[in-house]
């Protein structure tokens, strides 16, 4: 019996280490830390409704904190990828409680290795240029906004990437713009998982990692404010999220 209270303890500490190491790193390059906290409560066998949940939960809080930080580098025309991405963070929401446990595993699982595998790819900071013509932002939120609904990821690790490669913004502008749209559809996601929330926070996984992630993106979000997000971080992001992704389809 001792033997086997040693063994919970020690597989309690290294999740608590590799998620507080993870989200710093991830942090630090300009992202928030819900896309690896869904990974690794998945790679924990939380079931995938309740680490979407609670993947959410962290984001509105970690976001909110970090929006007010990073605010003064945000551009009110960013605020038209809410239009579309709002209402269908909430479809997707809704459309999430009906696919199977092992559907939801499948695809949070090949959305995180995309995502990681494109910002592995494709990590070169674009020089900035002026949206002329404003008026696709509302699809493009739309289209973020679906997958955030439906994986639980609020959505940074999506627009992140596409505003940095197709030269809509800076890495402070991204920072700010993704801070916000993060708060925002995670909020949505989360009202469309109103009856998962409780039987989340009944996890006691879920309830000791949040602490956990919400210090460490502090932590990162204070360094990444200060210092330039150099390629390399952005590397390490990218691998991170292949791997997590790869085992979650896999394990």
């Amino acid at each position: 019996m001792y033997r086997v209270s040693v063994m919970i303890s020690l597989e309690t500490v290294f999740i608590i280490v590799i998620t507080f190491v993870a989200t710093l790193v991830l942090t630090i390059g300009g992202f928030g830390g819900g896309s690896v906290f869904l990974a690794i409560l998945l790679f924990s066998n939380v079931p995938p409704s309740q680490a979407a949940t609670g993947s959410l939960l962290f984001n509105v809080f970690s976001t909110m904190f970090s929006f007010i930080r990073w605010r003064i580098y945000f551009e009110k025309k960013f605020l038209l990828l809410l239009v579309g991405s709002v209402p269908l963070a909430f479809l997707g929401g809704m459309f999430a409680l009906q696919l199977s446990e092992h559907t939801l595993k499948l695809t949070m699982g090949l959305v995180i290795a995309f995502l990681g595998l494109t910002i592995f790819l494709f990590s070169k900071p674009i020089i900035k240029r002026e949206i002329r013509n404003v008026f696709h932002l509302p699809f493009l939120g739309g289209f973020i906004g679906i997958l955030t609904g439906l994986t639980g990821i609020g959505g940074g690790v999506y627009l992140a990437p596409i505003l940095l490669l197709s030269g809509l913004s800076d890495s402070k502008t991204t920072v700010a713009t993704t801070s916000m749209f993060v708060f925002a559809n995670s909020l949505a996601g989360l009202l469309a998982r109103t009856s998962w929330i409780l039987k989340t926070l009944q996890n006691i996984q879920i309830i000791m990692l949040i602490p956990v992630v919400v210090f460490s993106a502090i932590i990162g979000g204070y360094i990444g404010s200060r210092k330039l997000v150099q390629e390399n971080v952005r590397r390490i992001i990218g691998l991170i999220l292949v791997i997590l992704g790869v085992l979650v389809i896999f394990l």
